[in-house]
């Protein structure tokens, strides 16, 4: 079958100096990085030539430079890739809400097909705490498409985190073996142990995360995007919730597919989401079982009870938590945001769309992708004026 063919907005790395890009010199004394770009039919005729890139915003390319974005294109340059897709320039920030769906559902599917540079280290910050990063959902998305990808993924470091070796000790924790700087195979990198990970968890981990506030999301409404299938039900409970009911109505919503544990990827994140403070939800705790050491909590939306949230303690700490959907929970939910009749009858007869958005159900037919790690050192590109 012939690939659909599209074409998108790429920056020509050629003629960019990076350096120009790092924090300190861009801006400075109004000095901007001019930044070519190009349109680029993709399938490109060398697909060696062409990357999309998957980044923690770290500043923007304008004004403020960014660490990680200099990193990628020096390592673009090295490979000689010449055109990266980045979302910030290949996507029209300006369309209309539905376009801007659709134009953001297409850039994904780049992240499935050509060779991906993902570069997602913080200055200043230990080596664990990429499990927040990788957890933000914008991010989280995008590595989960990764593994539809049969190319090669490379992940750029620049502040020892991505790239440092691990192991899991005998008592399941990780322990750091070494901080490798040069190019080397991705084995035992903290890079890989997070994508394996999350190619196993869902969305929900992401959501609680944010509903915590220990997981960074610049806007909450975004979920509209990530979550297309949900994008009606989402707005919507966007317009007419407080903030936490809006989230743990996304997490609810998303708990009708797939696991319920939001501990088996390993990743850190507290999850105490009884404690927090609700308009329109409740928490009532159904029992204590200081034996089998599972607490339950009934969640009840206006009253209704929706799900059920259990965690499990010993020795006083939370090692698991489950969030159980109930039989008819979405037309509960629905009805709450006032959307019944058509608009419901459209919501359930799309559910074979919402598993797929959130569920990887075919990783054992797709061989998974490459994974390569490189190290940059960006104090040998101090800008100087």
């Amino acid at each position: 079958m012939t690939e659909a063919v599209s074409e998108w907005l790429a920056l020509d790395v050629r003629d960019i100096d990076e350096k120009k890009l790092l924090p300190g010199f861009i801006g400075k004394d109004g000095m901007q990085t001019h930044l070519p770009t190009q349109i680029v039919k993709i399938p490109f005729d060398d697909p060696d030539q062409v990357a999309v890139v998957s980044w923690r915003w770290d500043g923007n390319l304008h004004t403020k430079g960014s660490r990680n974005v200099a990193s990628v294109i020096k390592v673009a340059k090295r490979r000689g890739i010449r055109y990266l897709f980045i979302d910030t320039i290949s996507i029209d920030q300006t369309l209309p809400v539905d376009d801007l769906i659709e134009q953001v559902v297409a850039f994904s599917t780049l992240y499935t097909k050509i060779t991906v540079l993902a570069a997602y280290d913080s200055d200043g910050q230990h080596w664990r705490h990429m499990d927040f990063t990788v957890l933000r959902p914008w991010i989280l998305n995008e590595i989960r498409l990764f593994r539809q990808n049969s190319g090669k993924i490379i992940y750029v470091g620049h502040a020892g985190q991505g790239c440092t070796r691990v192991k899991i000790d005998q008592r399941g924790g990780l322990v750091q073996l070494s901080t490798s700087y040069e190019s080397s195979r991705s084995q035992g990198s903290y890079f890989k142990f997070l994508l394996e990970r999350i190619w196993h968890t869902t969305f929900t981990e992401s959501i609680i995360g944010v509903l915590l506030e220990d997981v960074g999301m610049t806007s909450i409404s975004d979920f509209k995007y990530i979550l297309h299938a949900y994008s009606h039900i989402l707005s919507v409970a966007y317009e007419r919730m407080e903030r936490n009911d809006y989230l743990l109505t996304t997490a609810i919503l998303c708990r009708a597919h797939g696991k319920g544990d939001l501990d088996e990827n390993g990743l850190r994140v507290k999850r105490n989401i009884e404690k927090l403070c609700y308009c329109r939800y409740s928490f009532t705790a159904v029992s204590n079982n200081s034996n089998g050491v599972w607490e339950y909590y009934r969640i009840s939306l206006d009253g209704t009870t929706v799900a059920y949230w259990r965690v499990y303690r010993s020795y006083g700490y939370s090692y698991s938590r489950k969030l159980d959907q109930l039989p008819g929970t979405d037309r509960v939910i629905l009805a709450a945001l006032g959307l019944t009749g058509l608009e419901y009858e459209d919501f359930v007869g799309a559910e074979e769309a919402r598993r797929a958005c959130l569920l990887m159900d075919n990783q054992e037919k797709i061989p998974p992708p490459v994974l390569e790690v490189v190290e940059v050192d960006l104090s040998l590109d101090v800008p100087t004026v």
